[in-house]
């Protein structure tokens, strides 16, 4: 099976026109996604000719990034996550869970308690798409699941889904999820992230 750069053009547009797709924006170019997976299927540079900057609301900071907080890749807790975010998002109280997508992984084989923990992980972002807590919160969570279950449940979601560190404070993981399925906070930001996590998706691979 040809994969969609292969295609000649008019194949192309027809193969794309039987899926549900959304046209992400990053700083090398444009980028056609599944709507309903989140994976990316063209780089689609010359696409659009013209797009308009995207509008956000203007956010009066009194705090600078890097000297007065640190960045948000650095925030080691939830304290210093939050005062790293909201200089650049006014609108953190802003949770977004795409729930169709979220159990839409039921009919992609990944098992029902998989796509719960990862379903907890949406709902109880800290700030964008970054979850900050411990094993200790996720037993309570989930006190049928061994401490051992959730290590490997954690274990297989790193194969798309999130991203987890263990660079917190105090034991803390830091957990990054697939921003197509969750987020707290703009949706141009979202979006940002969400380019971002596709083409870091893409050289891993």
């Amino acid at each position: 099976m040809s994969t969609l750069k292969e295609l000649p053009k008019g194949d192309l547009q027809a193969s794309l026109s039987q899926r549900e797709i959304t046209i992400v924006k990053d700083g090398e170019g444009l980028f056609i996604v599944d709507s309903a997976t989140g994976e990316i299927l063209e780089q689609a540079l010359h696409m659009i000719d013209t797009q308009e900057p995207p509008q956000g609301p203007i956010n009066t900071v009194s705090e600078y990034v890097g000297i007065d907080t640190r960045f948000p890749s650095q925030a080691r807790d939830t304290v210093e996550l939050l005062e790293a975010t909201e200089v650049h998002d006014p609108f953190l109280k802003n949770l977004t869970v795409d729930y169709q997508s979220l159990f839409g992984l039921l009919d992609q084989g990944i098992p029902q308690t998989e796509v719960m923990v990862f379903r907890y992980l949406c709902e109880n972002l800290t700030a964008w798409n970054v979850w900050i807590g411990n094993m200790e919160q996720l037993a309570l969570a989930f006190p049928k699941l061994s401490q051992r279950s959730l290590f490997a449940i954690l274990k297989s979601l790193e194969k798309g889904l999130i991203w987890r560190t263990n660079k917190g404070a105090r034991g803390d993981m830091l957990i990054r999820v697939h921003p197509w399925y969750a987020f707290r906070g703009a949706s141009y930001i979202r979006e940002e992230l969400l380019a971002r996590w596709i083409l870091a998706r893409n050289k891993a691979k």
